[in-house]
């Protein structure tokens, strides 16, 4: 047999025979040249792994030597009190840390960073703030610490939550992020503030500077060894992750040699005996080998001896990567090692957070090509290496948080100091001045790395940028130089770009100092423009694919927007980082003052003008249609921005500067030698481009236009007296035209000018043969986000050229491309418009004349605040909008303008949300509206009329005028710059022709055609012409004749014509304005020409007698509707009248009981009566809502109680949140803010079931069939998550969505019970008649002669009647759901109500078995849970507790109804008698006095007061009150030693009761008083327990929140017996709620009662009934009334034993219900969650939930805490919801911002209770860094608080999923 390499595995069989790997040397101390020996000896030991136990402490040892080796020298520094134990006690282990050992977690806050850049490094979640009025740039931020130690009150401040992707730092210090003058006054980096109390004490002992440089020379040669090994295993490592080919491939991968390391000063490491010679057979089969711990072939040898390690063994190295999914990489893993899903889960744990995992070592090279392959079947990346290389790498990964850590660690107290030692190690060059550095070795090998190692080392970059400008400087300059390889590693090939070194960038060339030093001393300007030109040209060197042709070849200009480089968009990021260098002013003047650097940019624009061109499809539809438009436009984004910053530089240049670039550019605008052709215009021939849009290839791309149009815009460079100054030339013409022909300047221009009739054309429907892509493109020219760059700039572009050229040349060119000549000379027939396409282009036309023309934004010189401030305007205009909306609609580069805020507190009023899904908007101020003009450039054309009719409306209503208001343009009124003579193209002849044929055709094109619009836009021209050039303007309209038509020789006979045309409606009073200043400007002669109509003349008296007509006849026909409405309310008023009377006159007989209406079946709409068996839809579910106070660790809750109002009914809306929830703890110690997250409630709940119902009904045979369905629909849509679970019974209301799994009987209308039905006796006398057999049946007419039969038939009932349950308390049997008497019968012999609740019985009993219950009754599990979930919801409303709704007080009625009707069908006899056996059990159940009777002595625990007085209210609803009065007291008996046993178990000394005089009713404390008294029954009045002031008044104050709860329950009962009680409508402030309440349910007094020094007074049987139940207790003895001791802990009696007390319950909290407190901020929040470790994984989670119930923070979603395997996983929010809200949860996903309500196996997302500012939701940090600092809304919270307590979380759940079509996977989360 063939001999089989060993495997080494995890999980070893028992009878395998495992070698054993040679023993770790022990711990020492090496010089820093033999810790590479140390590394290699360590590897066999290790088992090839870093993460095997003792291997990170054994290297760690040695790296540390110079600060832990009690032989080192430089020891004190690091640790001064080493000898009295400081940094001695932390053992050197896996999570050990030089800068931990210290003391300086947080260092950069710490007072040796002051003075300095913070530099802290960003985790994964972390706040990250940003002021807008102070950072220089968006790349300028700073911690959440140094933000808030910082003033920024009233800024404008953004906030967003650090992705992990890339190395950001905290700028706080920085004075170069800053702009010059803003405030820095970190408390924690600020010289202004020195050293501060709170701040911790670095001093430390002076040491001398050459014990510090002794120092920096060790750790210099230590890392000059480390680094040097460091970059030769990392360059050694492959630069591509690829499967072997074939075993030989493997095989021949050798590991590196390596001398081992001897016996000094470790012994030889040898080879075990036991281990198996190197191919030696074995029967162990291939398996996985974890990273935990793993065992390979050793080899052998000697010491010393250079020896080259045979080959194997190797590893199979997964790595990771962002397209596969963990279920994808598990059953990957699992298939290809066999192991299990759990196992493959940790591997896919590893791989995601580390960037890689060793699944597999083996040494036979056949079955690692084979597991390999299996892994890469799904593209998985995957390599096989020498597990020694593996090794050094993992070593390497350590290196890297050495390194770091060394940056973290003090030396003798100062921070910096060996980071300092670093940074001057890694910019040595190692071969020579012209060699590449150890920090751009490193770099350059930075795609080979995985990504914990790449991070890491980026965090080294990032912090050692912040030891010195020096420091600074050189990183920055050697990462510049290194930058070509970077980009092309990342353009190109780069597994993992988004962890590439490549966004370090960010970090050095927005320095301005940094940037403008590369620029100007190492030419960074180009290189980077040459990378963009090489990689867009695909110049890639032909012997290696890797690597791109620098520089480029000029010659090669061709870029293919379906290539490539254009599909993929990690080009953005080096877009980003030519950006930023553009961004920086230092740059931007360089840029000004060499005239050099422009030449690259423009060569490299120009590349991309006319990219993918469009032809117009004329006779067929384009068959194919590419999406290389996309592509194209991505990169227009990019290019559109270098254009603005590159173009905006110029904004600083003097006059010559500007000239000299613009002659540059004007050399390069023209491009390819156009054509030209001749145009006949008014006599004259016009040169002009020959191009005709409809038929030529027309491109949406000309970068280099765009940068001219930028440059330009620096008027007052361009302004005349400048120019002159400056350059000695008069005008911007002659920069642009000088003496040259203005042809090579039209030919630049019709690229602009192409692209505009482009979009005219696409808008009048030329080119829809051309598809959809057309039209998209269009749509992104003139998108919000991209027009600025692009429409913009064009239109800008031809607004020049009006000041530059001949105006009158200008527009001729426009006709002739826009091709409307020949039709606005009268043409009929267009060769390619139709008439209704000719109508749009003239209008297009006209539109962009007026926006040429009017539009201030460039050519009026305006500044930046007043550009945004117009804009705001506008869009406001339209309607009110939230802030996101508003940012959205602005230019890009106001989006992140501080001046945007100011501009907002002045235009516009900011509306704050008041609901819970609402929104703050901004809407616009009266007096702006004056301001808008329906031009706007960025309005639609709907937006245009809209605009219109708003603003006339605003007018109108302010000037009070019942006349049509008119909108005047207002004159552009231009001072300076080149457009000073744009107006003086209204003198234009070409111009004034325009208006006047477009204003001709548009009013009547034959017989049928006009145009309304093109009339609108040519008059609008005309106005504004009376605006700028009144006086030429109005000698043309008046004189100039321009048709031979009569009537409409000139403007002014069109216009008064237009004055008087029906069909002109809506632009007649734009005429009559025009011939009103017309007539000003003339005179008299304009008047003879209108047409005005005369008031008497006879025309317009029939006219006006006709429009009154049709005003009569439409007020007649308004009067009839009105008459027809008033007649049929009246009708229905009659009817309902009708009914009511038929009702009442069914009462007056006596004999039919009042109809009441149950409404209709909500399916078949079939009236409900008795004919047809029929229910309510209602929903039981399990709950956990009910909370008890904790023992033990209570001392805050006990606080709760105490805080709890007297009165529940009341608003608490103003005092809430209460308890806990409003303590909030800090984040950190050093916070001074007072925000924090509470304590969540602990996990003490009482479980039970709940019932809701919706209140709609349906038929049950309706409901049977619409159940059916609900089942048919889950058997054909298997794959879809359904609202509802059919497993459940569950199933969703057809009306209201809500979801119910019962049919509760419904036909209960009668219900209530009258008032006259009560039993009036007292309860003395009521007790009485109980007890007494005798007069008990007297009472029911029972002759005397069968009192004994009848006393004997009474015990029989009470003791062996079968009905009976004798184990428990002789509950009755009917009610308990596990003896579900219906189970014994067949479902089809039951009908109607019996099937009903067979139904309600199943499903109850299902679910509490699903909490763990085995008992199930009725009365307790499910009617009183279900009392006091509703009586806990309305704490605090304002409500009564007795007022609940019509559905919740049907459901009450329907289920005492159940309990009524159980008793009757279960006992199988008549109806009476079946009652009679139940009501003579309900006194019982009071236990007391109503047990002692029989001589037992039942335990009053196991009393259910609550219970007993549902089975009253059920059973003999006539003694409900004197029940209630009994079961009250019981109650009290029962609290008393539960509250004692509270203070007993207490953590803490009890806080005595403060009655505030402001809130306590003054019977309150009468009430508190009286309750006290209870102890009296327990306790001699020797006992000295409540001696103590205010003792007594606690006691009572307790006692009363305790037992209120029970008060209230019992009302709602009451409420549902008897209807609303008479009290109900007292003012709820004049008394307390107890006082109320016991009036209202006629209980008797409590100080009557409870007061044993009074008289009973009617209440003997009461006091009777206490001391029964007391003496009944386990543990009560009499000498516990005499001892007169007191228990220190609590002040309150220690009579009370320890047996009495073991017996007490658990109280139910009697406080309002909070949720968990969350902070004011959200970044608290986010905080707190860094802070934080998951009890399940022990780890910081990556995506944190915060369950709202207790507090907890979990994994969200999170293989690390998933439980399962495949189908059956569940997340740790699913997990921990069991264990806490039961089958709901509530969870707040901190970094998704977002809520998570969780029901069964379902789920949702919700809005977050955390608003902005600006009062807007901001799901998941959508916004990025435009987000802003989140607040909490309380209402929004209140919400979810309100949801929960109302158990509307399921049914919220499924109304969601009903909604849409959901595919699941809510378990996971």
């Amino acid at each position: 047999m063939a001999s089989v390499p060993v495997v080494y595995l995890r999980r070893r069989r028992r009878a395998e025979r495992i070698p054993t790997p040679p023993p770790f040397p022990e711990p020492f101390f090496a010089p820093s040249e033999h810790i590479p020996q140390l590394i290699h000896s360590l590897a066999l030991p290790a088992n090839f792994a870093i993460s095997t136990p003792s291997t990170r402490s054994l290297l760690k040892h040695a790296l540390y030597a110079f600060a832990i080796d009690p032989d080192s020298p430089h020891r004190a520094l690091f640790f001064p009190d080493f000898d009295k134990g400081k940094g001695r006690d932390q053992p050197i282990d896996d999570t050990w840390t030089l800068a931990k050992a210290q003391g300086d977690v947080g260092g950069e806050y710490s007072e040796s960073r002051r003075g300095k850049v913070c530099g802290h490094v960003f985790r994964a979640g972390e706040s990250v703030y940003r002021c807008r009025d102070c950072s220089l740039d968006n790349t300028c931020v700073l911690c959440s610490k140094c933000f808030h130690g910082s003033s920024h009150t009233k800024h404008d401040v953004t906030m967003s939550v650090h992705a992990g992707l890339g190395a950001g730092c905290c700028d706080c210090g920085d004075v170069e992020a800053f702009k010059e003058g803003s405030v820095m006054d970190c408390k924690y980096h600020s010289l202004q503030h020195g050293r501060t109390s709170d701040m911790e004490d670095d001093s430390a002992p002076t040491t001398s500077e050459a014990d510090v440089a002794a120092l920096k020379r060790t750790i210099e040669q230590l890392l000059r060894v480390l680094l040097d090994w460091v970059i030769s295993v990392l360059e050694a490592s492959p630069d591509e992750v690829f499967v072997p080919t074939s075993v030989e491939a493997i095989s021949a991968t050798k590991p590196p040699t390596y001398r081992a390391f001897g016996s000094n000063p470790i012994d030889e490491i040898t080879t075990d005996d036991d281990m198996p010679p190197d191919g030696g057979a074995t029967s162990i089969p291939p398996s996985y080998l974890s990273s935990v711990s793993r065992a390979a072939e050793p080899s052998s040898s000697s010491a010393g001896e250079e020896t080259s390690v045979p080959a194997g063994p190797w590893s199979v190295v997964l790595w990771n990567d962002e397209k596969h999914s963990f279920s994808q990489v598990i059953d990957q893993v699992s298939r290809a090692t066999g192991v299990s899903h759990r196992e493959a889960a940790d591997v896919a744990q590893r791989v995601d957070t580390h960037g890689r995992d060793v699944v597999y070592i083996s040494s036979d090279p056949s079955q690692l090509l084979l597991v390999s392959r299996l892994i890469a079947e799904i593209d998985l990346a995957v390599n096989v290496r020498s597990s020694l290389e593996v090794f050094f790498e993992q070593v390497a990964g350590e290196l890297v948080v050495f390194f770091k850590d060394l940056c973290a660690a003090k030396v003798g107290g100062q921070g910096g100091v060996l980071s300092e030692v670093l940074a001057q190690v890694l910019v040595e060059r190692t071969g020579g001045p012209d060699s590449k550095s150890r920090f751009q070795r490193l770099v350059d090998v930075d795609s080979r790395l995985w990504k914990e190692a790449r991070k890491g080392l980026a965090e080294v970059y990032v912090i050692l940028l912040g030891v010195s400008q020096t420091i600074k400087m050189e990183i920055s300059l050697h990462f510049a130089q290194i930058y070509p390889r970077v980009a092309e590693s990342y353009l190109l090939y780069d597994r993992e770009p988004e962890h590439s070194i490549i966004n370090f960038g960010v970090q050095v060339f927005t320095v301005p100092s940094v940037s403008v030093y590369l620029v100007k001393e190492h030419n960074f300007l180009t290189n980077i423009i040459s990378i963009l030109f090489s990689f867009f040209t695909e110049q890639i060197d032909a012997t290696n694919r890797r690597r791109l042709i620098l520089p480029p070849l000029s010659t090669v200009r061709r870029v293919d927007p379906e290539s490539g480089p254009f599909r993929q968009k990690r080009y953005f990021q080096v877009f980003s980082d030519l950006n930023h260098l553009l961004s920086s002013t230092p740059v931007r003047q360089l840029i000004c003052e060499n005239t050099e650097l422009i030449e690259p940019v423009i060569s490299f624009l120009d590349l991309f003008t006319s990219m993918n061109p469009n032809k117009r499809a004329v006779s067929t539809h384009v068959e194919y249609e590419s999406d290389a438009w996309v592509a194209a436009f991505n990169v227009t984004i990019q290019l559109g921005k270098i254009c603005r910053s590159f173009g905006e530089a110029y904004r600083l240049a003097t006059p010559l500067q500007l000239y000299n670039a613009l002659t540059q550019i004007l050399q390069k605008l023209p491009g390819p030698r156009p054509t030209f052709h001749a145009v006949n215009f008014g006599g004259s021939l016009h040169q002009l481009i020959d191009f005709k849009v409809e038929s030529q290839p027309v491109s949406f791309h000309h970068p280099v236009a765009w940068l001219f149009s930028e440059m330009v815009k620096n008027i007052d460079a361009l302004d005349s007296a400048a120019l002159m100054a400056g350059v000695g030339i008069p005008s911007a013409s002659h920069i642009i035209v000088g003496r040259q022909s203005p042809l090579p300047f039209l030919a630049a221009m019709d690229h602009p000018l192409r692209v505009i009739v482009l979009v005219a054309q696409i808008r009048a429907s030329l080119w829809v043969r051309n598809g959809f892509g057309i039209r998209a493109q269009q749509l992104h020219y003139k998108e919000y986000s991209l027009r600025e760059n692009t429409y913009d700039q064009d239109l800008y572009f031809l607004q020049m050229a009006l000041v530059v050229l001949d105006p009158s040349l200008i527009l001729i060119a426009m006709l002739d491309r826009f091709q409307v000549q020949d039709w606005l000379g009268g043409y009929e027939d267009h060769p390619t418009y139709d008439p209704g396409q000719a109508f749009a282009m003239v209008e297009e036309m006209l539109y962009v004349l007026i926006l040429l023309l009017s539009d201030p934004t460039f050519v009026a010189g305006l500044d930046n605040e007043q550009c945004l401030r117009r804009e705001v305007i506008h869009h406001l205009c339209l309607a009110p909008l939230p802030y996101s909306d508003l940012v959205r609609r602005v230019s890009e580069k106001f989006a992140d303008d501080p001046a945007l805020e100011r501009v907002l507190a002045s235009v516009a009023n900011f509306k704050a949300p008041v609901g819970t899904s609402d929104q703050g908007t901004y809407s616009l101020k009266k007096e702006c509206f004056s301001e808008v003009n329906p031009y706007f450039s960025r309005y639609s054309r709907n937006q245009r009329e809209e605009a219109d009719k708003i603003v006339r409306e605003k007018l109108k209503k302010a000037s009070g005028s019942t006349g049509e208001p008119v909108i005047v343009p207002t004159k552009l009124n231009i001072q300076r710059g080149p457009f000073i003579t744009l107006s003086q193209t209204f003198n234009s002849e070409v111009l004034a022709q325009i208006i006047f044929f477009a204003m001709q055709h548009g009013r009547a094109r034959g017989p049928t055609l006009f145009s309304e619009v093109l009339v609108d836009e040519a008059i609008h021209l005309t106005m504004l012409a009376l605006v700028e050039q009144p006086d030429f303007f109005a000698a043309f309209a008046s004189e100039r004749m321009l048709s031979p038509i009569e009537d409409e020789h000139t403007l002014v006979h069109l216009l008064a014509k237009i004055e008087t045309d029906e069909r002109m409606k809506g632009v007649r009073h734009k005429a009559r304005w025009c011939l009103d200043r017309l007539t000003e400007i003339v005179g008299p002669s304009v008047t003879a020409l209108r047409k005005i109509e005369d008031p008497k003349s006879p025309a317009t008296s029939a006219l006006e007698a006709k429009r009154l007509a049709a005003k009569a006849r439409q007020a007649a026909i308004m009067q009839q509707f009105s008459q027809a409405q008033q007649s049929f309310l009246a009708s229905s008023e009659n009817v309902d009248d009708e009914d009511e009377d038929d009702e009442a006159m069914e009462g007056d007989e006596g004999t039919t009981k009042k109809r009441v209406s149950m409404g209709s079946c909500i399916v078949c709409q079939d009236e409900l009566t008795a004919q047809a068996p029929f229910g309510s839809l209602a929903f039981v579910q399990t709950s956990n809502i009910i909370r008890v106070t904790p023992e033990g660790h209570n001392f805050d809750f006990l606080e709760e109680v105490l805080a709890t109002p007297s009165s529940l009914d009341r608003d608490a809306s103003a005092i809430r949140p209460l308890g806990i929830a409003a303590k909030k703890v800090p984040v950190s110690p050093d916070d001074e803010s007072g925000d924090g997250v509470s304590r969540g409630f602990p996990q003490a709940n009482q479980s039970g079931l709940h019932a809701s119902a919706c209140g709609h009904m349906m038929h049950l045979a309706c409901f049977e069939t619409y159940y059916r369905s609900i089942e048919q629909r889950h058997m054909t849509q298997l794959t879809r998550c359904h609202p509802e679970n059919t497993e459940r019974s569950e199933f969703v209301c057809p009306l209201c969505k809500s979801l119910g799994n019962v049919l509760l009987p419904a036909g209960v209308g009668d219900f209530t019970k009258s008032l006259s039905s009560i039993d009036q006796r007292d309860v003395d006398t009521w007790a009485t008649v109980v007890l007494d057999p005798v007069a008990n049946a007297s009472e029911k007419g029972i002759p005397a002669s069968e009192v004994g039969e009848f006393y004997a038939r009474a015990q029989q009932m009470r003791g062996r009647n079968p009905l009976v349950d004798q184990v428990n308390n002789h509950e009755l049997a009917a009610w308990d759901l596990s003896n579900n008497f219906f189970k014994t019968s067949l479902r089809e012999q039951l009908s109607g109500d019996n099937l009903m609740i067979s139904r309600l019985l199943g499903v109850g009993f299902a679910l509490l078995q699903e909490v763990g219950e085995q008992k199930a009754y009725l009365p307790t599990d499910l009617i009183a849970y279900t009392l006091s979930c509703i009586e806990v919801a309305s704490r605090g409303s304002g409500e009564f507790a007795s007022s609940t709704t019509e559905p919740t007080t049907r459901l009450v009625q329907g289920l005492l109804q159940i309990l009524h009707d159980l008793v009757i069908v279960q006992a199988g006899s008549t109806p009476e008698k079946a009652v009679e056996v139940a009501s003579s059990l309900v006194p019982f159940h009071l236990g007391g006095l109503f047990v002692s009777t029989e001589g037992q002595a039942a335990n009053p625990w196991s009393v259910h007061p609550l219970a007993t007085v549902i089975e009253a209210a059920a059973i003999m609803p006539q003694s409900f009150h004197q029940v209630t009065a009994f079961a009250f007291y019981t109650e009290l008996v029962q609290l008393f030693p539960q509250v004692i046993a509270l203070f007993k178990n207490s953590d803490g000394p009890l806080t005595s009761f403060v009655p505030a005089t402001n809130d306590e009713p003054d019977d309150a404390l009468e009430d508190y008083a009286a309750l006290a008294k209870i102890r009296h029954f327990f306790l001699s009045p020797l006992a000295t327990g409540f001696s103590a002031p205010g003792a007594e008044l606690t006691l009572g104050k307790y006692l009363y929140a305790y037992a209120l709860p029970f008060l209230r329950r019992a009302a709602i009962i009451q409420r549902a017996l008897f209807g609303p009680p008479p009290g109900d409508e007292e003012d709820i402030y004049t008394s307390s709620e107890m006082s109320r309440l016991l009036d209202t349910l006629r209980i008797p007094a409590l100080d009557s009662t409870l007061d044993r020094q009074q008289e009973p007074n009617g209440n003997a049987m009461l006091r009777a009934h206490i001391e029964f139940l007391i003496v009944s207790m386990p543990g009560w003895t009499d000498a516990l009334s005499d001892a007169p001791k007191v228990d220190p802990s609590c002040n309150m009696p220690s009579e009370l034993g320890p047996v009495l007390l073991s017996y007490a319950h658990s109280l139910e909290h009697p406080a309002i219900y909070e949720l968990v407190g969350l902070p004011l901020q959200l970044d608290t929040l986010a905080a707190e969650s860094l802070r934080r470790v998951c009890d399940r994984c022990k780890q910081v989670p990556a995506e944190p939930a915060m369950c709202l119930l207790c507090g907890q923070i979990v994994c969200n979603q999170s293989f690390c805490c998933m439980d399962g395997e495949e189908e059956a996983q569940h997340g740790e929010c699913n997990m921990h919801m069991w264990t806490c809200g039961g089958s709901v949860g509530i969870f707040f996903l901190i970094k998704k911002n977002a809520v998570l309500y969780l029901y069964t196996d379902k789920g949702t997302f919700a809005t977050p209770p955390y608003l902005d500012s600006h009062g807007e939701v901001d799901p998941g940090g959508r916004r990025g860094r435009s987000q802003f600092p989140q607040f909490l809304h309380q209402g929004r919270f209140d919400e979810i608080r309100k949801n929960w307590l109302q158990h509307g979380i399921a049914t919220f759940v499924a109304r969601k999923l009903e909604a849409l079509t959901d595919n699941g996977g809510w378990t996971t989360m």
